[in-house]
């Protein structure tokens, strides 16, 4: 068997990011709406949230607009736009929230007190009062800006598929679609984010993930083994050790590849596994069926978990800003080989026959 020179390979994919890249770098910049003079402006390095000068009573309406990007890489536009970024919270204690749209963004007041912003760049949050995971934040090239009013106008609403929730790490926003069993992912420039829906399921040899989709538009031409190439659409078992598996579709990696993230703190939680390689069957809706324990046991660990918790789906453009479109239908758990199964996004809790 023919041994892959893994390095080769990397340095060969950086090669063509590279080229990719500094061939859109000058459309990406043109689509960054310049910072107003006068806006407060967040470099991604601060590590205390920033107070405003708003006071709010609970029920106000305030808007946020936002513009500008915080700047990881000037020559390949690696950027951060406020819609991924920019989180804001009230009287110095959580809930935090993250804006939707960047022109205007307009929230109810969940609590009396002053309006606090906070760029969170890359860093993660370390539960839902606004702490971030330990580690170095540092001022990125660029900057945020925003702006911050009091208004009338009604609350900016955006309602997840029935039975999924957004994921407190990535806040809402308004690329799912569809209902709880039929569901629309629409990636555009920079959006990241994770759909999620609750179930409580042992976790044994016959337990299988089940699912159709319709992929129209993959989220990158490149390999996502890297960090800067990491840019998907997927489906994602998450199980009671707080370990997931996330099943994509990916451009040039074969069919049975598995990685760790490429992330950091997430390398530690998340495997990926390709399902289907190529552009071939784009466009058409395709069957799959995964063994979860088998797949588990091949790519993380023989210790398999006792329960799934949750189905996840992911979707991510943050790096390339290509933007991907896939519709997921019919997302089930079966339990054994009965043919009883969990759909998932139905919120039933009991089994259907099919």
């Amino acid at each position: 068997m023919t041994e892959i020179d893994h390095e080769a390979v990397k340095q060969e994919t950086m090669a063509r990011w590279d080229s990719q890249q500094r061939s859109a770098a000058s459309r990406i910049f043109n689509e960054i709406v310049p910072v107003p003079s006068g806006d407060t402006i967040l470099t991604g390095g601060e590590t205390e949230w920033t107070r405003t000068g708003y006071l709010v009573t609970k029920g106000q309406h305030f808007s946020v607009s936002s513009s500008g990007a915080n700047i990881l890489d000037q020559d390949h536009a690696v950027i951060i736009q406020p819609k991924y970024s920019l989180w804001v919270r009230i009287g110095g204690n959580g809930p935090i929230r993250k804006i939707v749209f960047e022109a205007e963004t307009v929230f109810e007041a969940w609590a009396d007190g002053e309006i606090e912003t906070f760029c969170k760049a890359l860093s993660w949050w370390d539960g839902t009062d606004g702490a971030v995971i330990p580690g170095a934040r540092t001022a990125l090239g660029g900057g945020i800006g925003y702006s911050i009013k009091l208004t009338d106008a009604p609350p900016t609403k955006v309602t997840p598929p029935d039975h999924w929730t957004f994921m407190n790490m990535f806040g809402e926003v308004n690329i799912f679609s569809g209902t709880g069993t039929d569901i629309l992912v629409d990636t555009h420039d920079g959006d990241c984010c994770i759909l999620q829906t609750a179930l409580d399921i042992p976790l044994n040899e016959q337990t299988r993930l089940s699912w159709s989709w319709l992929v129209e538009k993959l989220p990158s031409e490149l390999p996502e083994d890297l960090a800067l190439t990491h840019d998907y659409i997927s489906v994602a078992v998450e199980f009671d050790n707080e370990l997931d598996i996330t099943y994509l579709w990916s451009k040039e990696l074969p069919t049975g590849y598995h990685f760790a993230c490429p992330l950091t703190w997430w390398c530690d939680r998340e495997t990926h596994w390709i399902v289907e390689t190529g552009t071939e069957k784009l466009g058409k809706w395709k069957d799959e069926t995964r063994p979860i324990a088998a797949d588990y046991r091949k790519a993380i660990s023989n210790e398999v978990p006792t329960r799934i918790v949750g189905v996840w789906l992911i979707a991510n453009s943050l790096f390339q800003r290509l933007g991907g479109r896939v519709r997921f239908r019919d997302i089930r758990i079966f339990e054994d080989d009965s043919g009883r199964s969990v759909v998932a996004g139905s919120g039933i809790r009991c089994y259907a026959v099919t």
